[in-house]
């Protein structure tokens, strides 16, 4: 299945967070020089944008600091970095990905890498389904590929937006509250 039905389907999905496995991206597919190709990521970014309906502050692409000595086109890679289209890790940068996706109830990770090295410093296995996505790169023709159940997914979107109002609603007590469910409860309370 495409992401586009999931898309269709459950529109929501857009507001969440994805991480892209820059370095995963770039070495898809070489240019006739052996080169990992920078095109490859700046399609997907657009396609996430502007065929999928993803906003722009969400997409964030992360790449290992060694991409800048292979990549095809280094001039337009620095130049990306410093507009903060893509962000250069200080090192390996899986283990940013997977960090910042772990700071997120939801999100997206969009690597063909299955990140087996760090499944025993993850909350499950099936949390990482649940969010990476396969990728695969023709011509100039983008198709996502998630490796969850879309079923599922619907479910644990909802579970987070219940336990978010949940949140928000204890939030929402003040002191008042409080000191007025005290007053209305019958028998003793005591504060030690």
């Amino acid at each position: 299945m495409c992401l586009e039905p999931c898309i269709i389907r459950i529109p929501n999905l857009k507001q969440y967070h994805v991480y892209i496995d820059g370095n995963n991206v770039a070495y898809f597919r070489f240019n006739q020089q052996g080169k990992p190709v920078l095109s490859d990521i700046l399609s997907l970014i657009s396609y996430l944008i502007e065929e999928l309906g993803f906003l722009k502050e969400n997409i964030h692409c992360i790449c290992d600091p060694s991409l800048r000595h292979y990549i095809d086109k280094l001039n337009e890679f620095e130049a990306l970095i410093k507009e903060g289209v893509l962000i250069e890790a200080p090192k390996v940068a899986d283990e940013f990905i997977l960090s910042f996706a772990l700071k997120e109830n939801f999100c997206f990770i969009i690597s063909n890498d299955k990140f087996r090295e760090y499944i025993d410093q993850l909350p499950s296995k099936q949390w990482l389904e649940d969010r990476r996505i396969s990728f695969m790169v023709i011509d100039e023709e983008i198709c996502l590929s998630p490796n969850f159940d879309l079923n599922r997914i619907d479910a644990l979107l909802l579970e987070e937006e219940e336990n978010e109002d949940n949140e928000h609603d204890r939030q929402e007590r003040t002191t008042l509250d409080i000191l007025e469910r005290i007053e209305n409860t019958e028998g003793e309370f005591e504060l030690f």
